[in-house]
């Protein structure tokens, strides 16, 4: 049987693994660039996400989002390339709450990761940075976290899932997908490419993320209200911080986390050679939004032009109070003595606003509503298309295996229960074929 696999990602490498793995046929096609040994970049080899992240041709560039509806739309950063976002994040592997994918009736999930082969490896305390040692020290629920990281170096899905097998798949970097081509009956039976040429296949898995999948599956017809609705991020606010003393050696930006539930506290201690030395950020994240009104929408029938993507986050009021409450909690934690030992100052924008502002619950929820942007975690923009397996209802042969497949979002970073989504719905294609 002949598969096609759409997108190269952290989904896309461990269906294409799996796949041929049990002995089919498959071609892996991929937007941008290929991530080969021996010749990956070294800003990605290493471990500096703000340094992966400039590598050339690794995220969409113009790619924009309303984060909420008193924002304008902006820079919005995606993987692109073989490895996907596995190659350009922040490394952070967390696998979330049992409960939570009980709820939505997975009773395989922790079978799942266990299958999953990037490694997860806690940096040791000389790798955790200075804002990161002061969130240690200030907060009984803070942990270092484990990375995809392994020696000191980056792992991504492509070097643990597609390396191994590359003589036996067929790879298409720098080739963008227009449509998936369907028969009559609406069964999938390959792809066209941007450039007008046609890839035939027996059966297509889109794993091009949870922006791009339905703006793929938007242009091939699927006209279903469903594709593009439901569109999640895990909403967030940054407070930057000032160094007594700048960072002279930026390998790792963020090494550490507090889990206070349904918020996540996220140390940065840089952010990249780009900035000032002595700048650091703590981010303030809901994990478990109420909010799952968002959207992706196709402009246009051009496949290189992006959709226009709305998350509409905190469009519950619920979710403004929980974040709120998550703003509190950092705020004590920065009048500690363990950050005030590393910190000058800190402000909630970037024009010098401080902290100090924030001094009443009303200011906190306005400033939420005005300044909220997004953990980079884009899902859930598909679920209310597909089956539990990411079969796409009423068309034969096709299947959605990727972040946007998601019921609701996961309360962790989102890299490696995407990775465990592959590896849980590749079973169940499987188990209906036998």
């Amino acid at each position: 049987m002949r598969w096609l696999v759409v997108g190269a990602g952290s989904a896309g490498c461990v269906v294409t693994r799996r796949l041929v793995d049990a002995g089919h046929d498959v071609v892996l096609i991929e937007a941008g660039p290929a991530l080969r040994p021996g010749e990956v970049p070294a800003a990605i080899d290493d471990d500096d996400s703000f340094a992966a992240l400039a590598s050339p041709g690794r995220i969409h560039s113009g790619l924009t989002a309303r984060r909420t509806r008193d924002s304008a739309s902006t820079a919005y950063l995606r993987g692109r390339g073989e490895g996907g976002s596995s190659a350009v994040n922040s490394m952070v592997a967390l696998r979330g709450d049992p409960d939570l994918y009980a709820s939505w009736g997975w009773t395989d999930v922790e079978e799942s990761f266990d299958r999953v082969l990037v490694p997860a490896q806690r940096p040791g305390v000389d790798d955790v940075g200075r804002v990161t040692h002061a969130l240690l020290a200030a907060d009984d629920r803070a942990e270092i976290a484990p990375l995809t990281r392994l020696g000191g170096r980056r792992v991504t899905a492509a070097e643990s899932y597609v390396w191994p097998i590359l003589e036996r798949v067929t790879t298409m970097p720098d080739s963008i997908v227009d449509r998936v081509v369907t028969d009559l009956a609406g069964a999938a039976v390959g792809v066209r490419l941007a450039d007008g040429s046609v890839v035939d296949g027996d059966a297509v898995a889109v794993c091009a993320g949870a922006i791009h999948t339905p703006a793929i599956l938007q242009r091939s017809g699927l006209d279903d209200a469903d594709v593009g609705a439901g569109l999640c991020d895990h909403a967030s606010v940054a407070m930057a911080l000032r160094l007594r003393e700048p960072v002279e050696e930026r390998g790792l930006s963020v090494s550490g986390f507090a889990d206070h539930d349904p918020v996540q506290l996220l140390p940065i201690d840089h952010l990249g050679p780009a900035q000032p030395p002595d700048l650091a950020v703590l981010l303030v994240a809901l994990m478990r939004p109420v909010s799952a009104s968002g959207t992706v929408r196709i402009s246009s029938d051009d496949p290189t032009e992006h959709p226009t993507v709305d998350f509409d986050l905190l469009s519950d009021d619920r979710d403004v109070e929980r974040l709120c409450d998550g703003v509190e909690t950092a705020l004590d934690l920065l009048a500690s003595a363990p950050f005030d030992a590393i910190i000058d100052s800190a402000f909630v924008d970037d024009v010098g606003t401080p902290v100090a502002a924030l001094d009443t619950r009303a200011a906190i929820a306005h400033w939420l509503r005005s300044r909220s942007a997004d953990y980079v975690h884009a899902a859930c923009s598909m679920s209310r298309a597909l089956d539990g397996h990411g079969r796409v209802r009423g068309h034969a042969g096709l299947f959605v295996a990727d972040a946007s497949a998601f019921p609701t979002i996961p309360n962790v970073n989102t890299n490696l229960p995407t990775m465990m989504l592959a590896e849980r719905f590749f079973r169940g294609w499987i188990a209906t074929e036998t």
